[in-house]
């Protein structure tokens, strides 16, 4: 598989080359250069097979300069959990898809877990040291420290909005004991958090020594373990009729990864990304207007972004022409929520359903009952217990049992920091030599 840069044809490298460069030289992201194509038979094989295999067959597409012995062995050490994806029916043939099942509650565990045991296995293989980066809107940042804390020769620095996550995705970030984290809160939005991890790269290089890594979705191992799950729950559930996918999104790479499931072949219908009243995404699909706008602070921090970066992946590729909106609802549609009516279908589906869920996974289910529709899928993406002190003012009686409530009492490790880069980076190259 070879990847070039969105707007540059020539800048073509195999998939290790990706995975260390993080951003091409011209600033843009990476993509594949040619998305590989599967054919029923082989869809007929797959259907057949564990999330474990299916994982592998999969992602072995995508990956180069590894033997297919090395990445099961990875891929078997990741996934040792009994449930990876779970999908729930709710009624009229739709469902919820539960991706919040790993030791952080959230989906990024699902890529993030086999992306640190990979940088693992090349820092071994390559005698070197590894210096990662994550910006986070909230569960990235819980799952990329949890995923590095034990990892050998490397370091892990991960940047936060100040107070724009919930408390608990604060504290799953902060209270992890490790010496090799280090947790950086920005004062400012989300978006702020991310321009400075990708400005940090062009500050500090790779050398003989050392690797640099971002493990946000600009690192496209996430976005191919991401796509795996959408390959997986379509073509073991479909029953002949292609499904339609609900997605919370912020920084679009999930939404990316079920439109690049449905290019390679699996029975997908629309992709429906779900945002809040930070709606550049809404607008764009829409409307077709390029707009920037003021971020608000929601009940649902982890889609509190203005411009979703991997969406610009898919606009300057060929699939779509900028002037085609139609081109785009082909297979891209999307939805807005508003923050108050993602607050008052909280307590709406508790009443429906017997449960709580999180405000993200609520925007999911908000826009699948807006219509009478079948064969569409809910995505849920988080837990709620990492919003218990939001949805308590909701629901006030409400109790959600979780082996969380520890963390309510352990010192927090992390620095607050103004949106001067120069002292931020300064700070980053010291500890990078501690």
């Amino acid at each position: 598989m070879y990847y070039n840069s969105i707007n540059n044809k020539l800048n073509i490298k195999k998939f290790s080359d990706v995975f260390f460069s993080n951003i091409p030289k011209n600033k843009t992201l990476f993509f594949p250069f040619k998305i590989p194509i599967i054919k029923n038979k082989f869809l007929n094989y797959l259907k057949k097979l564990n999330y474990l295999n299916f994982s592998f067959e999969i992602s072995k597409l995508f990956l180069d300069n590894i033997s297919e012995e090395d990445l099961y062995n990875i891929l078997y050490e990741s996934y040792n959990l009994k449930e990876i994806v779970k999908l729930e029916d709710l009624n009229n043939n739709n469902y919820l898809l539960n991706l919040n099942n790993g030791p952080t509650l959230t989906f990024k565990d699902i890529a993030m877990i086999p992306l640190s045991n990979l940088l693992n296995f090349f820092s071994l293989k390559n005698k070197k040291k590894n210096i990662v980066f994550c910006a986070t809107s909230g569960d990235t940042g819980s799952s990329a420290n949890n995923s590095f804390k034990n990892i050998k020769n490397s370091k892990i620095f991960t940047f936060y909005p100040f107070n724009m996550i919930s408390n608990i995705q604060r504290k799953q970030i902060t209270t992890l004991k490790s010496n090799n984290i280090f947790n950086y809160s920005i004062i400012g939005n989300f978006d702020f958090t991310q321009f400075f991890v990708k400005k940090i790269f062009e500050n500090i290089k790779n050398d003989k020594n050392v690797s640099l890594i971002s493990v946000n979705s600009i690192n496209w191992f996430r976005i191919i373990m991401q796509l795996i799950y959408y390959c997986y729950v379509s073509v073991k559930n479909s029953n002949d009729k292609k499904l339609d996918f609900i997605i919370p999104s912020g920084n679009f790479g999930n939404a990316l990864s079920a439109f690049l499931a449905k290019k390679i072949g699996f029975p997908i219908g629309k992709i429906i990304p779900c945002t809040n009243d930070n709606f550049y995404l809404d607008n764009y699909i829409k409307n077709n207007k390029i707009e920037n706008f003021i971020l608000k602070k929601t009940i649902c921090p982890s889609i509190d972004i203005s411009i979703p970066s991997n969406f610009v992946r898919l606009i300057n590729k060929n699939f779509f022409k900028k002037k085609t909106i139609n081109n785009i609802n082909n297979d891209i549609y999307s939805d807005k929520i508003y923050n108050k009516n993602i607050i008052n279908s909280i307590e709406y589906f508790y009443q429906k359903f017997n449960k709580i869920y999180d405000p993200h996974t609520v925007i999911a289910l908000s826009s699948l009952f807006k219509e009478n529709s079948k064969n569409q899928v809910a995505v849920s993406t988080s837990y709620p217990i990492k919003f218990i002190f939001s949805i308590k003012k909701i629901i006030p009686n409400i109790k959600i049992k979780t082996n969380l409530k520890s963390s309510f009492f352990l010192k927090e490790k992390y620095k607050i920091f103004s949106q001067n880069f120069l002292v931020l980076i300064n700070s980053i190259k010291r500890n990078i030599n501690v």
